[in-house]
């Protein structure tokens, strides 16, 4: 069941937040946003970048292979994860990892050379599971962080291991997919086109990170799709 809450604003704002409610309300603009009308917005080139308002039940009816990986990395015996990415690749799994308390979870998200190595230095290299996250795959921040990482990894147990410990997530047709498959990764996770960075955290960018560090992802996804049926409302 759905905690619901109350809200107290200053009078000229309560005053003004009622009138657009009430435009909300007359122009049935919350049926219209549910039902992906770009028209709410400008109308412009909004419909190609509303996936984000379906992807809880897209993801809800895809969860075996989050389950599956749960299961590898449990059995592959890994016991840290470091996330490479910027912008809305990272910060969703940030949230996560700051929320559930995942203390084994490490973000990188800077190219300052004495961050990179704060990082490095938590981690002990054969054991730690490197996921490259970038929508376009050519973002250059968590190329770089791949390609330093990989080769260090390399230097540590060899060119025909390393991929195995690395996961990559991205849209269909990147370059990052090509780079994931051609260094033999040991999952790529697909990304939705019609998602931008910042709406992605109940996507593969966020659900992936959430099922390596242990987090139940089917409860997760259940609690969030309540929270859009509250909001359909």
């Amino acid at each position: 069941m759905l905690n619901l809450f109350t809200y107290s604003l200053p009078d000229t704002i309560h005053t003004e937040f009622s009138a657009e409610l009430d435009r909300w309300t007359n122009a049935s603009m919350i049926a219209r946003l549910w039902s992906k009308d770009a028209t709410v917005w400008t109308g412009s080139d909004e419909a190609k970048w509303l996936g984000w308002l379906d992807i809880v039940d897209e993801e809800l009816a895809d969860l075996q292979k989050y389950r599956d990986l749960r299961a590898d990395l449990e059995t592959a015996g890994f016991t840290d994860v470091l996330l490479m990415g910027m912008g809305g690749s990272s910060l969703g799994p940030e949230v996560l990892a700051m929320t559930f308390g995942k203390a084994n979870f490490h973000i990188l998200d800077s190219t300052v050379p004495a961050q990179v190595r704060a990082v490095e230095d938590k981690l002990d290299l054969t054991r730690t599971l490197f996921i490259v996250a970038s929508k376009s795959g050519s973002t250059l921040e968590p190329n770089c962080f791949k390609q330093y990482f990989f080769e260090r990894v390399v230097e540590t147990v060899g060119r025909e291991n390393a991929g195995r410990q690395f996961i990559a997530i991205t849209d269909p047709g990147s370059k990052m997919e090509q780079v994931a498959k051609q260094d033999g990764f040991r999952h790529i996770f697909y990304g939705k086109p019609q998602i931008d960075g910042r709406f992605s955290a109940l996507s593969a960018f966020g659900m992936t990170a959430a099922a390596s560090m242990g987090i139940d992802v089917e409860t997760f996804l259940t609690n969030a799709a309540e929270m859009v049926e509250a909001c359909k409302t």
